[in-house]
């Protein structure tokens, strides 16, 4: 079946739909989404039939509060591209990059690193400086050209690219980097950086070291110094060529300290205690929250239900250890 007809296939329009349904269920009486639910039986032909004639047009991504949102319609659209595309480009991606649907997600990633971490003694734990914003259209389109075999498709998705952003009113034509809120962000953030997990997956595979990509965050876990070395040569050589760089702060290469390095929260490779742990940031975070929650006024009971979704979510997927107990029911000031 061609990929647009996938697009507006009855079952892939309704898993559409309920995603839609499901993120904006509370918004606003005043939000859009009311308007498309309303009148759905009779704008949803005609988007569909925009769709198949390439004829259809996103609407500028008004900025709230600093984020990037699209009309409800257009979020419609880019999740039927999503869910097609998912489908048909996972297979061709690598399995290394974890954030994928259906290759383990963030915890996932954490579970593989943390299961061998002990066999290496260098790594390589590095990110993109602001990855989405710089992620450049033009190669990006390149790459899609050679995966995508529908020019509507690439169209719609080349229109979605080159965007407008409504900030205050004022229109704004963008012409680098894809915004956050897209829900075809994740794949089109995996398929950019493919080369990076190819070469090292390439290089990893053959010598028996460890490489997983979890977005923007990678891991490499090598045995020797001078592995390491060309490891850091590969990764330098795929980011120059899509015109990235390593974010300056988040970036450890080099022998796998007692301490051990942070990568996705937790703290990896703790010699000096066992188990998998968590990164001092996340400890950091929470508290911030924590003294925020406060300041406003928030319940005892109230915090203590935000501390045992912190803790529900640090514990799910992975056995971490922690070393201390919250207590719940009980929720005292913070000093200071």
């Amino acid at each position: 079946m061609h990929w647009i007809e996938q697009i507006v296939a009855a079952d892939n329009w309704q898993a559409a739909w309920k995603w839609l349904e499901s993120r904006r269920k509370n918004s606003h009486y005043n939000n859009d989404y009311w308007h498309l639910r309303h009148h759905r039986q009779r704008l949803e032909p005609q988007i569909i039939e925009q769709l198949r004639t390439g004829t259809y047009h996103f609407s500028p991504c008004k900025q709230y509060d600093g984020c990037l949102v699209w009309t409800a319609q257009d979020a419609l659209v880019l999740k039927a591209i999503t869910l097609v595309l998912t489908k048909q480009l996972s297979p061709q991606l690598s399995q290394h990059c974890f954030h994928l649907a259906g290759h383990g997600g963030s915890k996932g990633c954490v579970r593989a690193v943390n299961q061998c971490v002990d066999e290496y003694r260098f790594v390589c734990r590095s990110d993109v400086n602001s990855y989405y914003a710089t992620i450049n259209h033009k190669l990006l389109k390149k790459q899609l050209a050679g995966l995508i075999p529908c020019d509507i498709v690439l169209d719609l998705i080349s229109k979605m690219l080159d965007r407008l952003d409504d900030v205050q009113g004022i229109l704004h034509s963008v012409d680098i980097g894809i915004s956050k809120g897209n829900p075809l962000s994740p794949l089109l953030g995996a398929i950019y950086l493919q080369g990076l997990d190819d070469a090292l997956s390439q290089y990893c595979d053959t010598r028996d070291l460890f490489y997983a990509r979890f977005m923007d965050d990678w891991v490499v876990l090598c045995k020797t110094r001078q592995q390491l070395r060309t490891v850091v040569r590969i990764m330098n050589q795929v980011l120059e060529a899509v015109e990235m760089t390593k974010h300056p702060y988040k970036t450890y290469i080099g022998r796998i300290k007692d301490s051990g390095f942070d990568f996705l929260g937790y703290r990896m490779g703790h010699r000096l205690k066992q188990g998998l742990t968590l990164a001092w940031k996340t400890w950091a975070n929470h508290q911030a929250k924590l003294h925020q929650l406060y300041e406003q006024g928030v319940s005892a009971t109230d915090i203590g239900q935000y501390v045992k979704r912190w803790k529900r979510w640090v514990e799910s997927g992975v056995e971490v250890c922690l070393g201390w107990e919250l207590e719940f029911d009980r929720v005292e000031p913070l000093s200071g």
